[in-house]
């Protein structure tokens, strides 16, 4: 069986070059690449990746983990999204994606450092992660390059990518205050989430600049699930018969509720203007149309890949990005 070293002398240079060569790296000339290429196909030359990972300080293979997995819903088609931005990015740069799942338990029974030495990757892009969850802190003081979707974390080797939760927050109260509202509740997600507590902080912020008293009582909790904001949806019409209009942080939500003021003859927007956050698919076919900010999921999962390229291999310093959103306005809110 033909080894690395045959390959080299067969296309007479080094051993490093073929590795370089086969692994992608931009300092080998095209020529050569065509060189090395053809001795392994003239030797039938099949590297052991395994072994290669083993001796290698950096690899080739990226993990992109989904942290809390089971809880996410198919009908939203974000992660979806993320995997075409992921899987397009590492194929620009010639990486090989692993997919993972870590549940609470298997977080708490093995480390974030000890499963990806384990798994022999030479990074890692995290999404799902919950504040409570023990990855959380392991990943700000680990020295393992990692870049965490969706939220505030920074270290030497770690960076975050996320929506400007604040300013999209902000931008959809304003929008429903420009339409003469005033008394507007929102349907949160969890306190767990990092994007809930900014989205929380751009609904306070964008009242106050509007001169309008925040009332905590108008806010609950749906814990990002269409049922349980369906669920939700009567009581608090009840409990808030003044509320003219409702910010939900997530579509999903927003459609759950609105599912459910359709069988309690609410008209929307004419008695209660709705507005969400993600525009997901399905909020181009509610009926009406959902109001919505839009996430651009596919860009913040292809930026969260380019920085762990950046973190590991061009040693870079961990950075929060930020990336922008846009208010899509359907047919779900009005003027009061």
């Amino acid at each position: 069986m033909a080894t690395i070293k045959d390959v080299a002398k067969h296309a007479n240079v080094s051993t490093t070059v073929v590795s370089k060569a086969l692994n992608g790296y931009s300092d080998v000339s095209e020529e050569t690449r065509k060189k090395v290429l053809k001795a392994v196909e003239e030797l039938n030359y099949s590297p052991n990746m395994l072994a290669k990972n083993l001796k290698q300080k950096v690899t080739k293979s990226i993990a992109l983990i989904f942290s809390n997995f089971e809880g996410s819903s198919g009908k939203d088609g974000v992660l979806f999204q993320m995997m075409t931005g992921i899987f397009e990015a590492a194929s620009h740069y010639n990486y090989e994606v692993l997919l993972y799942t870590r549940n609470l338990s298997e977080q708490q029974d093995k480390s974030y450092w000890q499963f990806c030495k384990e798994h022999k990757v030479s990074g890692a892009v995290i999404t799902g992660l919950k504040t409570t969850d023990p990855y959380f802190q392991e990943i700000v003081d680990s020295d393992f390059p990692c870049v965490v979707i969706d939220a505030d974390i920074t270290g030497s080797h770690t960076s975050s990518v996320m929506t400007d939760n604040v300013g999209a927050a902000q931008a959809a109260i304003q929008h429903l205050v420009d339409l003469g509202h005033r008394r507007i509740g929102m349907v949160n997600g969890h306190n767990f989430a990092v994007v809930s507590n900014e989205r929380l902080k751009g609904y306070r912020q964008a009242l106050k600049a509007n001169g309008i008293e925040f009332d905590p009582a108008l806010i609950i909790n749906g814990d990002y699930t269409e049922e349980y904001a369906y669920g939700s949806a009567e009581s608090y019409l009840q409990d808030h018969p003044d509320v003219t209009a409702v910010f939900f942080a997530s579509d999903l939500m927003a459609i759950g509720f609105m599912n459910r003021c359709r069988e309690l003859n609410v008209r929307i927007p004419e008695q209660l203007s709705v507005i969400g956050f993600d525009d997901i698919v399905l909020s181009s076919y509610t009926s009406p149309k959902l109001t919505t900010v839009r996430q651009d999921f596919k860009r913040m999962a292809m930026t969260a890949f380019e920085q762990v390229i950046h973190l590991l291999e061009h040693n870079g310093t961990g950075k929060h990005l930020k990336i922008p959103f846009q208010v899509v306005d359907r047919e779900t809110t009005s003027m009061l």
